[in-house]
């Protein structure tokens, strides 16, 4: 089961079903941090962040070469 939660008005919970769930934080109007289940923070841009989802994709496909 996966969901979203908000945890307040700048914080998102990534809910999968284990006992601790990464966070997506908004610090500001560019940025944001991203928390993981151990704790570690990186902070990067919100277009960035948007990213990652294809940036997943792209990683499972493994057959195919990037180009950018």
């Amino acid at each position: 089961m996966n969901i979203l939660k908000r945890l307040d008005n700048n914080t998102i919970q990534l809910c999968c079903g284990g006992n601790q769930c990464p966070t997506v934080e908004s610090i500001n109007d560019e940025d944001v941090v991203i928390t993981d289940d151990n704790g570690n923070k990186i902070v990067v841009k919100k277009g960035q962040a948007k990213m990652i989802t294809d940036a997943v994709a792209e990683l499972d496909k493994k057959d195919e070469l990037l180009l950018g």
